[in-house]
């Protein structure tokens, strides 16, 4: 339901680079990345040679299904927009390997955003009028979903974001779509959550980002529909590395629990720093933590909680879903490390659910996919089950969304963790 086209033609076509399957350089101007397509790779050995000529000649008539890619590679984000980018094409790789859509090879056309509305916008302009991207699977950076997707809509390309802020899905855009969590949704559950384990007291801290802004104003809506007091509002920017300023108001205020907003590479440093300041309770995320950032956080991420559709893992053995258990080990075969982040998921699943409209539009015609997309209903992904058919926009729901606690390095049930000794302990200590 979203999408759309702007009229000014920049002339960077040389900085586009077609993504490879390791992820890339960036070009002069930082904008390019990595170019990977499957398309244009010389035919293995032993291959087809008449298969690989047509393959050939398809790529080099413009035959190919272009998918957009605009993720933050540079920067305080790039560890996360390149755990996003390597899934998108790991998807490529295996649709490729599958045949291709609709008889056709598909190519990812990946820039990196620097998690920059103003390069969005740059990004978009460049995909819609040189690179002719047919579909987009958007930045998981949403101030740059939000600055982008107006460029989208007027071009009616289906662009699918994969950021979390409730924001860019309120514009009543038609061709833009989220296929990952809206954070927002988890909010008003998160808050009964909390009245329900006793906080009627919470502080919050937060970031100054779109998607980071939007999920404390969420948070602060619905702790007000739950009868929970926010007793303290404390903001940081980007780049910070102390937060002992923050840290003092927000325990001055004497909070039952912390409730934080945040970029993935604030996480852990917080995290440290709030443990260092003498806080023994729990801490609410708007989001998963990352293993490398829990890893990180050690012993001072136990407590941490959030509802979400998915966490991360440290190794593919600890999988009990067999799709994520699935996906998880192509991704640790292809690249050799678990994915960084949830992002990669996010990416994944929008990835799939592009391919599932495709294949029900039987073209890339723009107003074709889109309203193909509008029709998908209990598709499985790697986050539940995606239902379009709502009409606005997001294929996720709340019944996907599940509640999670940090303990002992892992990510487990916090309805199980609930039963044990260290919340009885915990439970004390927080004066509940």
């Amino acid at each position: 339901m979203k999408k759309m086209r702007r009229g000014f033609a920049l002339a960077l076509a040389s900085a586009m680079v077609l993504l490879t399957a390791c992820g890339g350089s960036q070009g002069a101007s930082g904008s390019a990345a990595p170019a990977d397509t499957q398309a244009t790779q010389a035919p293995e050995a032993g291959k087809d040679s008449a298969a690989a000529a047509d393959t050939t000649a398809a790529a080099a008539s413009g035959e190919v299904i272009k998918i957009g890619c605009p993720q933050p590679l540079t920067g305080t984000n790039a560890l996360v927009g390149d755990t996003t980018v390597k899934a998108a094409q790991l998807a490529v790789k295996q649709i490729n390997e599958q045949g291709g859509l609709l008889g056709r090879q598909v190519e990812l056309v990946v820039y990196d955003d620097q998690a920059s509305p103003e390069e969005a916008v740059k990004i978009a302009t460049k995909l819609i009028e040189v690179d002719k991207v047919d579909v987009v699977c958007g930045s998981l950076i949403s101030s740059c979903v939000l600055a982008s997707g107006q460029f989208f809509e007027e071009a009616k390309i289906p662009c699918i974001g994969t950021g979390l802020s409730s924001t860019w899905m309120k514009q009543g855009w038609e061709y833009v779509f989220r296929a990952c969590p809206n954070a927002g949704m988890g909010m008003p559950a998160l808050a009964e959550y909390m009245k329900n384990l006793g906080i009627d007291r919470i502080a919050i801290f937060q970031g100054q980002d779109d998607s980071s802004a939007s999920g404390a104003e969420d948070m602060r809506n619905a702790c007000k529909d739950a009868g929970i007091e926010v007793l303290t509002s404390e903001t940081y920017v980007e780049g910070d590395t102390d937060y002992s300023g923050q840290i003092a108001k927000i325990l001055n205020s004497n909070p039952q629990a912390v409730f934080t907003s945040t970029f993935s590479p604030t996480q852990a440093p917080f995290a440290k720093q709030l443990r260092q300041f003498g806080y023994e309770g729990l801490v609410f995320n708007k989001e998963t933590l990352s293993i490398d950032n829990i890893k990180v956080a050690g012993d001072a991420g136990n407590g941490y909680c959030f509802m979400f559709p998915y966490v991360t893992y440290n190794s593919v053995d600890e999988i009990q879903d067999p799709m994520m258990k699935e996906f998880s080990q192509a991704y640790f075969d292809e690249y050799g490390a678990m994915p960084y982040h949830d992002c990669a998921y996010r990416a994944y699943d929008s990835m799939m659910v592009l391919k599932k409209a495709i294949e029900i539009a039987g073209d890339t015609d723009g107003e074709a996919v889109k309203n193909a997309i509008l029709t998908i209903k209990d598709f499985e992904t790697l986050g539940g089950i995606q239902d379009f058919t709502k009409g606005d926009g997001e294929g996720m729901s709340l019944e996907n969304f599940k509640p999670w606690i940090v303990w002992g390095g892992l990510q487990i049930d916090l309805n199980e963790w609930l039963k044990t000794d260290d919340w009885t302990a915990m439970k004390e200590q927080m004066g509940l």
